[in-house]
């Protein structure tokens, strides 16, 4: 090698090494807005050069500095980081190429499928994604297809008393404000009814003292309790996941009515908590990436609950939490990697340093 070089970029937050040979030309990039502080890359590095930065601070946005910092004159970019990062936030090329399109090169895998013609498109998966990962689509059919009808006020016989208004309960009716003073002595100047918001229902007319409201319902809901199989096929849209953001946590899996997704998480194992040495700060709360973490609400006053609760279904087993931890209350057990094989066992050996041992 002949030369070195290292950049750094928008305020540490872009970090790229570049080692130039008459071989070959070899380029680290992490990137720290996709990287979640996992600290992988820190525990497989075999020359550790990664050091993790305050990642507790810098999540609650105490402080604004990188999630990590590598050691240019240590790294020998052999690319282990990019392969045990599950997020994509690490990249090694090698004369432009990217080793996770190498085949000798390990990959941890991890995927989300979406099956389009099963989704019902009900917006769950879009609410509770962390990452703001999914959005949902969704057109239907013209309001006037389900609720059809008449309104109609005597403007004689109404005495704006606004009854009906307060009894609404589509919040159609609004009494409209007159701009009072001795020369106009009522409050009030009209009544007006939202009929885009009126569902018939007939309660203004039941609730009207005075008989000032005249109600008919042409497709009342209770009129007919076969639903029309046609008009259902007019719902249509389109759930759209941007991989680049997931974090495969799996909130989408567990939430979807009709197992429209599936996702494949790159670890298996459990994130296991020492309560007695928690003592609730939520640093690991605020640096979670899947929102996997809470504080646990007891039901009575005489109840205990352990400080941190871990929701193990949307773990994704990362240990962002574990290396924002003040007291070293989280332990990530992982117990298998989903990963390509790889034929080296020096790579091997370091892989398995990210499992828990036996």
């Amino acid at each position: 090698m002949t030369e070195i070089c290292a950049i750094k970029e928008v305020c540490n937050k872009t970090l790229q090494i570049i080692r130039e040979g008459s071989k070959e030309k070899r380029e680290l990039q992490w990137t720290d807005d996709k990287c979640v502080g996992c600290g992988i890359c820190a525990d497989i590095c075999p020359v550790s050069a990664i050091e993790m930065g305050p990642l507790g601070a810098i999540s609650k946005g105490l402080m604004d500095a990188p999630k990590l910092d590598i050691d240019n004159t240590k790294c020998v970019l052999c690319g282990m980081c990019a392969s045990a990062c599950p997020f994509n936030a690490m990249d090694l090329k090698i004369d432009g190429k990217s080793t996770k399109e190498i085949a000798q090169y390990p990959k941890v895998l991890r995927d989300i499928n979406l099956e389009q013609s099963v989704c019902v498109l009900c917006k769950q998966c879009e609410i509770v994604c962390p990452q703001d990962a999914i959005t949902v689509e969704r057109t239907t059919p013209p309001r006037e297809t389900l609720v059809l009808g008449e309104i109609q006020i005597n403007k004689n016989t109404c005495v704006l008393c606004g009854i009906c208004a307060e009894y609404c309960p589509a919040d159609a009716i609004d009494l409209i404000k007159n701009d009072f003073n001795p020369l106009s002595i009522s409050p009030y100047k009209d009544i007006v009814v939202d009929t885009d918001a009126c569902v018939y229902c007939k309660v203004c007319e039941k609730a009207c003292p005075h008989n000032a409201i005249t109600v008919i319902c042409y497709k009342c809901p209770l009129a007919k309790k076969i639903k029309d199989p046609e008009l259902y096929k007019e719902i249509d849209g389109k759930t759209t996941i941007y991989k680049e953001k997931c974090v495969t946590c799996g909130w989408c899996e567990n939430v979807c009515p009709v197992g429209a997704i599936k996702v494949s998480k790159p670890f298996e194992g459990e994130l296991k908590v020492d309560s007695e040495k928690c003592n609730g700060c939520g640093g690991c709360i605020a640096v979670c990436p899947c929102n996997a973490l809470a504080f646990p609400k007891p039901e009575s006053a005489a109840q205990k609950v352990d400080k941190i609760a871990v929701n193990q279904n949307v773990c994704v087993l990362c240990g962002a939490c574990t290396k924002a931890c003040p007291v070293n209350a989280l332990t990530v057990c992982r117990t298998s990697i989903n990963m390509t094989e790889t034929p080296s066992k020096a790579w091997q050996e370091r892989f398995k340093t990210l499992l828990c041992k036996k």
